[in-house]
């Protein structure tokens, strides 16, 4: 993906998000050259001039696809670079969320990922550090907190198979807890 297309905090991520979050979405509108203000004030409620401009602009570089027809049905998609977008957002905006309180079960994540997958391999051990994992050895990661949805969406983005190379599991006792523990400030 190109680091030209990746803007943090700003219009082009808001109107993804939404677009994506509304999925496929359709809307009858007069045949008209206002139709995307009748979308804009429907579905995002503010900022009508900058939006319509920020729809053209999307439709022109591709991240989305706009389609007009005859009877004033007006179809607006995400296209496969802007699908791409989404999950690179999501990526940056992930986080493991913690309960009030820790249910006294570790998560071990252990991983074996083939050499032909090194670059996939090294994006997935920065992102569970980012996430804030203990790493207890080389690829064996612990967590206090249910991560499982997490390392499902990495496995996705990075295209590692995690059947095959990522394992999850629970235990009650760990080596080294009490500096787990302190890790975690548990």
């Amino acid at each position: 993906m190109s680091k030209g297309i990746i803007l943090k905090n700003n219009i082009t991520k808001e109107t993804l998000l939404k677009i994506a979050e509304l999925g496929i979405f359709t809307v009858a509108a007069a045949s008209s050259p206002y139709f995307l203000n009748k979308i804009i004030k429907k579905y995002f409620k503010n900022k009508i001039e900058q939006r319509s401009r920020k729809l053209r602009e999307l439709q022109k570089r591709k991240l989305i696809n706009i389609e007009e027809y005859e009877n004033g049905i007006v179809k607006i998609t995400l296209s496969h670079l802007g699908k791409n977008l989404i999950r690179q957002y999501k990526l940056e905006e992930m986080e493991i969320k913690k309960p009030l309180k820790w249910d006294g079960q570790w998560r071990i994540i252990i991983y074996d990922i083939p050499q032909k997958l090194r670059k996939a391999s090294n994006a997935f051990r920065r992102k569970i550090k980012e996430l804030g994992l203990y790493r207890l050895q080389k690829s064996i990661w612990v967590s206090p907190y249910d991560c499982i949805s997490e390392l499902e969406f990495l496995c996705a983005i990075f295209g590692i198979p995690l059947e095959n190379c990522v394992y999850y599991f629970k235990t009650k006792e760990l080596p080294k807890e009490a500096d787990i523990k302190k890790f975690f400030d548990l």
